[in-house]
């Protein structure tokens, strides 16, 4: 099965703790174990190597404006860059949670490679499952990086349904109003300075947990359904001449999601979700995270840090709209 985990080592390039994820493959961790624990069994326990680009013109030249990242671990190389990228390490992004874990505010729970190592993610729980009315879902801090400049360091609350593992970005607000704090690679990663950023206040699960009762409460009829779901994907349709609603309305994700809406979710027998914007809501994340993609990892990618991750906070603000 094709897919986009890194395996440059053999190894899947994966550490979890609970249920084992993606196509069954990854390293088991102990709830306890320690940061370097987790890079070991996560296969991260590597740095990104930088060098001048050289080229052959008759002699060896160097051209010392761009830059070549590779792995110390496998010299792989992870691609050219600029003589100013700063490289965020493996040990970097360890490094953001050990404080957090040390002082129990915070759990690991996954950490992982993409893309032969291009991309790397850690998450992390913050605190305990909270009610949405008969639903449950969970708090989670991710930060992720990349090596390839396809993506800024990003750090941002997300969510996790319990039923169902549906992740949602942007759904926690910090006390200074950022729902993602993003480090472009010309600028200092200072791990400080984004805790600081982000909050990490409980305030922010508590004002988001309001939300989604409220979304939960919202009961929202057949032709609101519709009109959501045109207002979701309208933005990222492919608008030319042959663009219509009707050809919308036939496209596999509006006919995915209102299937899912109308019962075919995991979960759909809850109260919470039973014709709410609460549901409506989660029948666009399991889509994304779930059903949108060719392989699981791939949706990872896209529903993480790509299109289906915009498509998901399009669907929050519209129900956030409605349940206001």
């Amino acid at each position: 099965m094709a897919h986009e985990i890194d395996m440059t080592t053999g190894i899947p390039a994966i550490a979890y703790v609970g249920a084992k994820p993606w196509h069954g493959l990854g390293q088991e961790v102990d709830a306890d174990a320690s940061i370097d624990e987790w890079r070991e069994q996560a296969g991260l326990n590597w740095d990104a190597i930088r060098t001048p680009v050289l080229y052959q013109n008759g002699s060896l030249r160097e051209f010392s404006d761009k830059h070549v990242l590779y792995r110390s671990d496998t010299n792989a190389p992870l691609s050219v860059v600029s003589k100013d990228y700063r490289i965020v390490q493996p040990s970097d992004v360890l490094a953001f949670f050990r404080g957090l874990v040390e002082r129990n505010h915070a759990k690991m729970e996954t950490l992982g490679a993409i893309r032969e190592g291009r991309r790397i993610w850690a998450m992390a729980r913050l605190g305990e499952n909270a009610r949405v009315m008969d639903d449950e879902v969970a708090p989670y801090l991710m930060l992720a990086t990349s090596y390839d400049g396809s993506m800024a360091t990003i750090a941002q609350f997300t969510t996790v349904r319990v039923v169902c593992n549906n992740t949602l970005q942007a759904s926690l607000m910090s006390n200074s109003g950022q729902h993602r704090i993003s480090i472009p690679h010309s600028a200092i990663f200072k791990p400080s300075e984004v805790k600081d950023s982000l909050g990490l206040k409980v305030e922010s699960w508590e004002r988001f947990i309001d939300n989604a009762n409220a979304m939960a409460q919202r009961k929202i009829t057949p032709d609101e359904a519709d009109e959501f779901l045109l207002d979701l994907f309208s933005p990222f349709a492919r608008m030319d001449e042959s663009f219509n609603m009707d050809k919308l309305r036939a496209s596999k994700g509006y006919r995915s999601v209102m299937d899912l809406f109308r019962g075919a979710q995991i979960g759909g027998f809850q109260e919470a979700v039973n014709d709410s914007a609460w549901g409506m809501l989660n029948a666009v994340t399991e889509y994304i995270d779930h059903h949108k993609g060719r392989t699981q990892d791939r949706r990872l990618d896209t529903a993480w840090f790509g299109l289906g991750a915009k498509i998901k906070a399009r669907g929050l603000e519209l129900a956030e709209k409605l349940a206001a």
